[in-house]
């Protein structure tokens, strides 16, 4: 049977057969595994489970949320596999319950099992800290009981110790009373009876100053703590140690040992692994991006093998950009990306030489240093989703930049830190990478017990396996051999076979023997292995030689010492470094717990004022520990230059244990003095919300994780920016929302978290905060406040659950708070919102009536934020009208608004409407120059939407001019892009536009398959507003494949399509419809149809044009030649004035035809003559040879050209 083991103490772990139980999906089946697994004996009802994990949701949705998550606990803990014996957990159709009876070690339930057998010392070594420090999910009553148990168990801790270290004292075993009092203050800094105990023993091993001091440690935590004095029994003590009464111990603290002499370690084993990485280096040339995982415990030697690796690369040409993540990183977006693109510009002379203008616009935003080498560069695209995908594709072009000059190497140490968008924008980055086939090896290093812990890290990675070339190296600890390998490399042999002493397998003093010893007590784990041998030299075991690198080995004194130990030298990490910090000074101690707390802000400064110490003293005791190595100086890690010197740990898990030995109470305090000193730096907004958290000032949380999450945002980092809004959310909504948090700065926390929410399209969570955001607004009576809210849920309703609907509901409710309230701004802003949700329901009267409404409110207002908003969705409004003039008008004014606020988007989406009213104005070369333009600014700026939103329209225009090899390429990229898009509108006009431009140069078969498809797709979608066009398109294709019935249905089908009467037609191609009635005897609609284009045709030139056609049509059927010949003639000049070659050469043929019949060869000969010169004209211009054949292989172009001779 697998066993399943359970730590609660410190950080949360579970392994089920030794396996890490990962996956749990939420933190509420967690905490549900930790409250059935405390309870054991338990029998808990479900409705009290479900009551105590979701109190605020109904009876019904709380009682499903627990059978789900019951279901998925079952699963992590393998109950549901037949084959187990004894399941974990026992559940009823009613109850729940632990299985005490299953195979589970849980670290809290053998704390307590020890401590009723009066194991004490057992008891203590499993309190690794206090229970699950931190843990929260979302369930007030669950943490409020959470927080019981853990106040209980530290109390039940704290005892332990205080009894062991009595006993320790009354046996005269100084050194161990002193460790436990100081674990006793650790945890509780002012407890008294911990600090008499730490005097004592500091007294009786004869550091009478020492121990004095700790009494004004005493004295100035009780005062600054809990304002009191030290009791009479403190006070009577600290005058005997002062009077040196208290007897000394027979054998005192050994004195402090010099500073530990530097071990180059040299690199040894990892064969394999190493290969592997400069196989992968060596594909990047060939096959492009590649991607290595670097995965181990701490301390397995992940960063070794990277940097042995990245010195060879180096050699061999390799560009290699070095960032590291931080457990501070996750707070800072984007933190080891920057780093490392910080330190490589800086190295550039030229950045201007990797990238454009407009991609380096894009880096100011994460790199604002780059304004100042280039104070002309424009302004990024401000709008939030472009701007992100903008942002990304600037690093990635960087890395494409750099990698073109020689193979780039990014290599990212620690990256199971990085915060979510760094995750987001390498994902990004890796599949543009491999889809240009890039040379870059990307080199990441992540720690196992850290992947397992973190689900979103594992999908991360799972997803970038899937995706691109991705080799993950798994390190384990090094062998027997590969030890001795080492040990050889780093010790001088002494003579005797090979340079060593005799080899005799008896012989202890050798290195093979030595080898195996040292492979036996660190399991060959590199980083104990390290440890071993430096405090092996602090004791004097190893010297260097004199004459070489190498070290020497005294054997007789490590024999005796290897006896006197027993075998075991030092049993585990927290035990090494307990080692170090015993030898170390107490102000040394301080600074290292400053160090802890301030992470990467540990400048020398900054260490003195948390830690608390005078600048001669912090002096003292920085060389103590630099000299130690257990702080080195880490400018290569700061995270932007011109910063002061920086200091971090020599290995990271020294951080760990002296962040959790320091103690809660402790921890608080250095973190308070550390927001203390970082506000009055203007530290950034992430960094002052860490410490005000872990420091408990909750007002300064709120008011700091709420700026972290606006500053996100502005690095359009939205998961980050969730994560710190949560934070400021979550502990607002857990106690009153405190006075100093104004009214107008909550809203601000509700509209961003909800924005966030939107940008990550969570909608159900934005869902929940808008309700929220209601609810408060009617609670305080804040009408503005309610109307706001409610425009933000009905845009959820609208963009995320696809439900016009109930938006318009939503809306109609904000628009009686906003008049009932005089709010015009939030009148102004729902009457846009309507019209943008009546225009999804294709009901566009409406939504003209409401964007009329919004846009004189926003004139009124003054406001040219919403003013160029109304004057944009206007403007595709009258585009659905078919209103051109006006649809232009808007336009022009709207884009003229976004140019002048710097949104370049916008101001390009509004142009492109512009171009398209030109073109259906009849005014071809403007609309050609204004949609080239912006064409080529979707291009430049990638944005997909635009582009194909652009190029459609840009293929009409060219359509028209004739040029029919650009219309034809265009319209083909513009139909795929749109189907990429997948905007049901914009598929059904990019290809209606498609099958046009093929019916144009006579691909009949495929112009067919094309219009079906884009009819298809309008009535897949019920889209009412285009229809018409790929109907009508279809209709003058079987007419000009002579199949006149199949045109009569269209034709009638595009007339049942047009419900308005007052709409003009999208296309240009009414004769045909014209032409088809009359052949199936429908004269009387072909004349009303006739007729109503006629009255709705106005000034409008380029719809006149089909008009006189269709006007022609019917004057020819109804016998009047002269008449058809005239409304020709028209039609003809008409095109020629407006430079309508695709035009003119069917109308001279159709003349052509009425001039024989009347008898007028000359006219006949003529008209036929220039028709076949504009055909050959525009034939040149198809680049495709088939295409082109086909074009004048096609009967109609035959029929005109095989007259063109008499």
């Amino acid at each position: 049977m697998e066993q399943l083991t359970l730590s609660f103490f410190s950080a949360f772990q579970a392994t089920l057969g030794g396996k890490p139980l990962i996956n749990f999906r939420s933190a509420k089946v967690q905490a549900l595994l930790i409250y059935l697994a405390l309870t054991p004996r338990q029998t808990h009802a479900r409705e009290l489970l479900a009551a105590l994990f979701w109190p605020d949701e109904p009876e019904t949705a709380a009682r499903q949320n627990l059978r789900q998550s019951l279901y998925r606990l079952r699963q992590i803990l393998g109950d549901n596999d037949s084959r187990k014996e004894t399941a974990c957990l026992l559940a009823t159709r009613s109850t729940v319950q632990f299985n005490p009876a299953s195979d589970c070690l849980l670290d809290v339930a053998a704390f307590l099992s020890h401590l009723k057998n009066d194991q004490l010392g057992q008891a203590v070594e499993l309190y690794r800290g206090d229970l699950l420090p931190g843990f929260t999910c979302d369930s007030l009553p669950f943490e409020a009981w959470l927080r019981q148990e853990r106040e209980q168990l530290h109390r039940q801790a704290l005892d332990a110790l205080f009894a062991l270290a009595s006993d320790s004292l009354d046996q005269a075993d100084y050194p161990t009373a002193q460790n436990l009092a100081q674990r006793q203050l650790a945890l509780e800094p002012w407890r008294e009876e911990a600090h008499r105990q730490l005097m004592q023993a500091l007294a009786l091993l004869g550091e009478r100053s020492a121990a004095l001091a700790q009494y004004e440690t005493c004295q100035a935590v009780l005062q600054e703590e809990l304002d009191v004095a030290p009791t009479a029994e403190t006070k009577a003590l600290a005058a005997r140690i002062r009077a040196q009464q208290l007897e000394q111990a027979a054998r005192g603290k050994p004195g402090r040992l010099p500073g530990r002499r530097r071990l180059t370690m040299p690199f040894v084993g990892r064969t394999r692994e190493y290969t592997t990485l400069v196989k992968a280096y060596q594909g990047v040339s060939r096959d492009g991006l590649q991607v290595v995982t670097l995965l181990g415990e701490a301390g397995i030697g992940k960063s070794r093998l990277a940097h042995s690796f990245l010195e060879r690369a180096a050699t061999q040409g390799a560009d290699i950009l070095h960032g590291q993540a931080f457990e501070t990183s996750r707070r800072l977006s984007y933190q080891p990306l920057t780093q490392l693109m910080r330190r490589r510009l800086e190295r550039e002379n030229a950045p201007e030489d990797l990238l454009s203008d407009l991609w380096l616009t894009q880096l100011t935003r994460i790199l604002p240093e780059l304004r100042d080498r280039y104070p002309d560069l424009p302004e990024p695209i401000q709008e939030e989703t472009i701007a992100r995908q903008h942002l990304f594709e600037a690093i990635a072009r960087l890395g494409q930049a750099l990698a073109e000059r020689a193979p780039l190497i990014i290599f990212i140490d620690d990256w199971h830190w990085a915060d979510p968008a760094s995750l987001d924008v390498l994902r990004y980055a890796a599949l543009r990478w491999l889809e240009e086939r890039t040379p870059i090896l990307v080199l990441l290093t992540l720690r196992q017990e850290a992947l397992a812990e973190s689900p979103d890290l594992q999908n991360w990675l799972t997803g970038l396996k899937h995706n691109v070339p991705c080799v993950q190296l798994a390190l384990t600890a090094l062998s027997g051999a590969e030890t001795e390998q080492l040990i050889r490399a780093l010790f001088k042999p002494e003579e005797g076979e090979d340079g060593a002493p005799p080899t005799d397998a008896g012989n202890p003093a050798s290195l093979t023997r030595f080898s195996r010893w040292l492979f036996a007590e660190t399991d060959g784990q590199p980083f104990f292995l390290v440890e071993t041998l430096k405090a092996l030299v602090e004791e004097g075991l190893f010297q260097p030689d004199t004459e070489s690198e190498a070290w020497l080995v005294d054997w007789l004194k490590w024999d005796e010492q290897a006896l006197e130990a027993g075998g075991h030298v030092l049993p585990g990490v927290r035990e090494i470094i307990r080692g170090w910090l015993e030898r170390i000074s107490s102000p040394a101690a301080e600074l290292l717990m400053a160090t802890a707390v301030l992470g990467q802000e540990a400048s020398f400064d900054y260490l003195c004022r948390v830690a608390g110490l005078e600048e001669n003293q912090a002096l003292t005791a920085l060389d103590e520990l630099l000299v130690r190595q257990l702080l080195l100086e880490a400018d290569e890690a700061r995270p932007a230059p011109g910063r002061d010197t920086v200091y971090s740990f020599s290995h990271q898990k020294l951080g760990e244990v002296v962040y959790a030995e320091a103690g809660a109470a402790r921890r608080r305090i250095l973190h308070r003095r550390a927001f203390a000193a970082l506000q009055a730096a203007a530290a950034p907004a992430a960094e002052l919300a860490h410490h005000a958290l872990n420091a408990g000032l909750w007002i300064e949380t709120i008011k700091y994780s709420a700026a972290a999450g606006r500053e996100a945002m502005r690095l359009l980092a939205v998961r980050v920016a969730i994560a710190h809004y949560e934070t400021a959310w979550q502990l607002a909504q857990q106690m009153p929302w405190p006075e100093a948090i104004s009214g107008a700065d909550r809203q601000d926390l509700y509209a961003n978290l909800g924005r966030a929410y939107e940008l990550a399209e969570a909608w159900p969570r934005a869902q929940e905060i808008y309700q929220a955001m209601i609810a408060y607004a009617q609670t305080v009576e804040a009408a503005a406040l309610e109307c706001l809210g409610l425009n933000h849920l009905a845009t959820v309703y609208i963009n995320g659950f696809n439900d016009p609907q109930q938006a318009i509901a939503l809306l109609e409710q904000a628009r009686a708070v906003a008049e009932q309230s005089g709010d015009r701004r939030g009148l102004a802003e729902t009457e846009w919102n309507l019209s943008m949700a009546t225009r999804m329901r294709q009901e566009i009267y409406p939504a003209r009536h409401h964007g009329e409404q919004a846009l004189a409110l926003a004139r009124e207002l003054g406001h040219p934020q919403l003013l160029a908003r109304c004057l944009n969705s206007l403007a595709y409004v009258y585009g659905y009208l078919r209103q051109w003039d006006t649809m232009e008008v808007h336009a022009t004014e709207a884009r003229d608004l976004y140019a002048a606020a710097g949104n370049q988007i916008l101001a390009a989406d509004s142009q492109r409407m512009v171009g398209w009213s030109q073109m259906y104005a009849g005014r071809l070369r403007d609309s050609l120059d204004t949609l080239r333009e912006t064409f080529a600014f979707s291009q430049q700026s990638e944005n997909l939407w635009g582009e194909a939103e652009c190029a459609w329209r840009l293929a009409l225009t060219l359509l028209e001019l004739g040029r029919y090899g650009e219309a034809v390429r265009l319209a083909g990229q513009a139909a795929r892009q749109a189907r990429l898009v997948g905007q049901p509108t914009m598929v059904v006009l990019a290809l209606s536009t498609w099958g046009a431009v093929q019916r144009a140069v006579m691909a009949l078969a495929p112009a067919q398959e094309t219009l079906l498809a884009a009819l298809a797709e309008s009535t897949e979608k019920n889209l009412t507003g285009f229809g018409d066009w790929p109907l009508a398109e279809l209709c003058a294709l079987h007419a000009l494949a002579g199949d006149w019935g199949q045109a009569r249905v269209y034709a009638r089908q595009t007339l049942q399509s047009r419900e308005d009467d007052s709409l003009l037609p999208m296309g240009f191609t009414g004769w045909y419809e014209t032409e088809a009635l009359l052949r199936g005897g429908d004269g009387d609609r072909a004349r009303a149809e006739v007729e109503r284009l006629g009255k709705v045709v106005g000034n409008n030139s380029r719809y006149r044009l089909p008009l006189l056609r269709s006007q022609a049509v019917l004057a020819q059927w109804e016998g009047r030649p002269a008449q058809a010949i005239t409304h020709l003639e028209a039609a003809l000049a008409l095109a020629q004035k407006i430079g309508l070659p695709d035009e003119e050469w069917p109308i001279l043929g159709a003349l052509g035809a009425l001039y024989a019949e009347q008898g007028e060869e000359v006219q006949a000969r003529q008209a036929y003559g220039d028709a076949g010169t504009i055909i050959h004209r525009l034939a040149e211009t198809i680049d495709d040879d088939g295409l082109r054949e086909g074009f004048l292989a096609a009967n109609s172009i035959r029929s005109i050209l095989g007259k063109t001779v008499f």
